[in-house]
């Protein structure tokens, strides 16, 4: 199972190896098998309870859903204890850790490889939906139980995966003194942050899933359905915002390639559901204000989730060459037909309750009103997915008719880049302009966001930049910035209480400003990066974009489960040293670490390519501008959203009291 050949055990490592069968691998696998009996139950009983309205069973089926949780957070614990003891019995901790690897990358083995991902992912799902579960009691009985029978689903349908075609707890026949050891790359403090979190957000478009699928199929799309399923679609794009974030920052600090975001099939398969999402949380609000776009903000909940569904198959199939894909396996079919049963159900409840969700009430909304701009907003990012889904399929698609169609960073450049740019100056029109129709007091605010944009080009003009991205780029997120300032200046002049009141308001605007931070980091260290290759002798000296460094020489260090090649370089009174680290344990495979020093207006980036016989050494040295915004914004994104919705809802209340519920007929 392994690929090698492993030693048998020694008397004392069967007795522990014995223990470990009986205690973790026989009870892991009778957790999942639990949980999966305890998740097809609550499924049956939920949708039959929603069907006869029954309140008794509606509760006995949330509460074996419950009960599926706790089996999965069992199973959970006992592959946590068996990675941390080494019960090398075990084969996923034999294939994901050694003794040699940090208690804190052990543990995170954990979600390190195939099975315990996904059974890191099963997890979350339970937790998260049996949080959405009690929160949603207050939706009406048909609604949380059809709520209900949908996670049952997805759950049931993790759990089988994982008792049946891919289980952590599968047992080795000869126990192995040691384990095969965490792949380098994972080999990182970047490991205990990324996966969990961007996996937690994976897990979490479900629960907006499943709520909107049980109102349409109670009939029942009211402002109660919004509000709730906001809240956690809101929860489920923090997160993947967040991880989206670490996944730059952690391939930036460890691939060596210079770079944060490489348009590959995975980082594309997680940037589309938080595309739809961010669609859905702006067009809701159209809902909320106007009560138009039900049908709309349906179905964009629900492209979110097949977004992640498929994303999930593109990552366990192993289809679609990446760097974060993992070996092609048996779990890829299982995934492509729950896609498949997924897509038909969705499109089968969207096409028999279309009646039921109108798009809009009265007559379309005028072009230049809050309402046609956020409505453009959406039409843009849909573009910004197709683009993002024909890049990431294409070459799976051209290889089943024998051709190999390799798409690359330009043809994402050019497609995806006027669509950014046309939502970037949405974002400094759009907050300025009144719901239904615009007048002339409008056309008086958006001076300030012209009058930004003008200074930004004449400054960018004067300082010789002839790059016609950058010249659109920033002016552009200048206007955007001089939107969100006003908008607060008029609020502190006119009643600061306001900013508290609207506090969602006024959290979408920093998160709006933080969104601007990002797009001027991005744009700055994508444009105006530079590069150079050298080869080094000691003393010898490299400068690029006015940075000057030294090399000073190298040694060999040699680590508990490695050895690094370090070398010196002098960049004014400090010390970089890029290494490569390599893992003899693990057959020779080795690990580049970066070198990278944070200047007030760039990073100073360094790789080892090597280090010669004559004592001479390469280097691939980058200058990236303003890259620390990148996660400077980020950080502000994620406050303005945490800001926003503090205290969300005693604001719902008013909300739902100056609406009257629309109740659909079933």
């Amino acid at each position: 199972m392994l690929g090698v050949s492993l030693a048998p055990a020694t008397d004392a490592g069967k007795s522990a190896a014995g223990l470990g069968v009986v205690i973790l691998g026989y009870l892991g696998a009778g957790a999942l098998l639990a949980g999966l009996v305890l998740g097809g139950f609550s499924a049956l009983l939920s949708f039959w309870a929603g069907i006869r309205e029954s309140p008794v069973f509606i509760q006995i089926g949330r509460r074996a859903f419950f009960g599926a949780a706790a089996m999965t957070a069992l199973a959970a614990v006992l592959l946590e204890v068996a990675l941390l003891t080494h019960d090398f019995s075990l084969a996923y901790v034999a294939e994901h850790t050694d003794l040699s690897t940090p208690t804190a990358l052990v543990a995170a083995g954990f979600y390190g490889g195939q099975e315990g991902s996904l059974l890191y992912w099963t997890l979350i799902l339970g937790l998260l939906g049996s949080a959405s579960l009690v929160a949603g009691a207050s939706l009406g009985g048909r609604v949380a139980a059809y709520a209900t029978g949908i996670l049952a689903v997805i759950l049931s349908f993790f759990l089988f995966v994982l008792a049946v075609v891919a289980s952590p707890f599968d047992l080795l026949s000869i126990t192995p003194p040691d384990g095969l050891g965490l792949n380098p790359v994972l080999r990182d403090g970047g490991m205990l942050i990324h996966p969990p979190v961007v996996l937690a957000g994976f897990a979490a478009f479900a629960i907006p899933f499943s709520f909107a699928a049980a109102s349409l199929l109670a009939g029942r799309v009211d402002a109660a359905w919004i509000r709730h399923t906001r809240r956690f679609a809101l929860l489920a794009w923090s997160l993947q915002t967040a991880g989206l974030l670490l996944g730059m920052w952690w391939a930036y600090h460890v691939l060596g390639w210079g770079g944060y975001w490489g348009w590959d099939p995975v980082e594309n398969v997680a940037l589309m559901p938080w595309l739809a999402t961010t669609a859905y949380l702006h067009s809701s609000q159209v809902q909320e204000k106007r009560g138009r776009l039900r049908g709309w903000n349906l179905g964009l909940v629900m492209l979110a989730f097949l977004l992640v569904v498929f994303g999930t198959f593109i990552v366990r199939s192993g289809v679609v060459p990446s760097v974060h894909t993992f070996a092609i396996s048996a779990i890829g079919p299982w995934f492509l037909g729950f896609l498949f049963v997924c897509i038909v159900f969705s499109a089968v409840l969207l096409a028999a309750r279309a009646n039921a969700a109108p798009a809009a009430l009265g007559r379309p909304p005028a072009p230049v009103s809050r309402e046609g701009a956020f409505v453009l907003q959406n039409l843009l990012l849909i573009g910004v997915i197709a683009v993002v889904f024909w890049g990431t399929v294409l070459p799976l698609v051209s290889g089943l008719f024998g051709l190999e169609r390799v798409v690359g960073t330009p043809y994402y450049e050019r497609a995806a880049a006027p669509l950014f740019a046309a939502l970037l100056a949405l974002l400094a029109i759009g907050p300025l302009l009144p719901w239904r129709r615009a007048g002339r007091p409008t056309m008086r605010a958006l001076r300030w966001p012209a009058a930004a944009a003008a200074l930004a080009l004449v400054v960018l003009g004067a300082a010789g930049s002839r790059s016609v991205p950058v010249l659109i780029a920033v002016p552009l997120a200048a206007a955007a910035a001089a939107t969100v300032l006003t908008e607060y200046g008029r609020a502190v002049v006119r009643k600061p209480e306001v900013l508290v009141r609207k506090r969602r308001r006024y959290g979408a605007y920093l998160a709006h400003l933080g969104l601007v931070v990002v797009v001027v980091g991005v744009a700055a260290s994508h444009l105006g990066q530079q590069e150079k290759e050298v080869t080094l002798a000691p003393g010898g000296k490299v400068t690029l974009a006015g940075y000057t460094l030294t090399y000073t020489g190298s040694e060999q260090r040699q680590l508990a489960d490695h050895t690094d090649f370090v070398a010196g370089l002098r960049f004014g009174d400090r010390t970089l040293e890029p290494s490569r680290a390599t893992y003899a344990g693990l057959g020779g495979q080795a690990l580049t670490h970066v070198a990278i020093t944070t200047t007030p207006v760039a990073d100073v980036y360094v790789v080892l390519a090597g280090i010669n016989e004559d004592g001479t050494a390469s280097f691939r040295v980058f200058v990236n501008p303003l890259v620390t915004w990148i996660w400077a914004g980020g950080a502000v994104i994620i406050l303005g959203v945490v800001l926003g919705n503090a205290g969300e809802r005693g604001v719902e209340a008013e909300l739902a009291r100056r609406r009257i519920p629309i109740t659909l007929t079933a």
